[in-house]
């Protein structure tokens, strides 16, 4: 477990500041937004940010929010966080670092769990969907909202692919498999919605600084699904005279029981 944690905290120290660029999904509004009109926020919650990183949807909940925490496990990440977090005059965000396998709160600490983007980085997700639900209250929301597979059959490709490019990938889950884990947890599944999002193969590469002895042949590989080669999972196709590959995300909402 410790070995993976460390390639997480590699992978994400390169990264922190392209978490912050407005020209990357994790940065675009449009997608906050999305998030915001699917996990709706209530005046005065307690939020926390499960493997935040640079705290987007922390600060994002920040104005009608009591507080907001932000728990991440690399460094980088919670620095160029509060460092814009400062920038913006916002000073109900905590940013900690720490496990989301081991939360350092008692339970029912939070009304509202988000844990966005993450969830494909866990080696045992029940684990972090376990300690999610334990720290929020009884009827709080627990919101997931992750990259997931859509075909099954695919996951495999689809994983190894993204494992590829960014080696602190472990699985793209189905939807149906957060929600039997949600569910495990406590915390069972109110509200779920699907997006496929069209993603920029070069900025996809860029973003995770992929190596070109890596990256060329992932290209090769979609290229050769688009002129009818084996499927892949990934779904690619040209759009603007340049490769693009579509990704599935979704958003599943659990209501903490008693």
């Amino acid at each position: 477990m410790a070995g993976h944690d460390e390639t997480v905290r590699q992978e994400f120290s390169k990264q922190a500041v392209s978490f912050e660029d407005p020209t990357y999904s994790f940065a675009d509004k449009r997608l906050m937004g999305w998030i915001l009109t699917h996990v709706p926020p209530e005046q005065g919650e307690r939020v926390l940010d499960v493997a935040g990183g640079t705290g987007h949807v922390a600060r994002a909940f920040a104005p009608t929010a009591a507080h907001a925490v932000v728990l991440d496990l690399t460094r980088e990440m919670l620095a160029a966080g509060k460092q814009q977090a400062d920038a913006a005059g916002i000073r109900n965000v905590l940013y900690l670092l720490g496990d989301a396998a081991h939360m350092p709160f008692l339970d029912q600490s939070f009304d509202l769990v988000t844990c966005r983007f993450a969830v494909h980085h866990f080696e045992d997700p029940a684990r972090q969907i376990g300690e999610m639900a334990r720290v929020c209250r009884a009827g709080g929301r627990v919101a997931i909202i992750d990259l997931v597979a859509p075909d099954e059959a695919l996951a495999l490709s689809q994983n190894r692919i993204e494992r590829l490019r960014d080696p602190s990938h472990t699985r793209a889950l189905p939807t149906a498999e957060i929600g039997r884990l949600l569910g495990a947890a406590g915390a069972p599944v109110v509200n779920e919605v699907t997006h496929d999002q069209r993603v920029a193969f070069d900025r996809w590469l860029w973003q995770a600084q992929t190596p070109p002895d890596v990256g060329e042949p992932i290209r090769s590989e979609l290229k050769a699904e688009i002129d009818g080669g084996p499927p892949t999972g990934m779904r690619p196709l040209m759009y603007d005279g340049a490769l693009h590959f579509t990704q599935s995300w979704a958003i599943m909402v659990g209501s903490r029981q008693e």
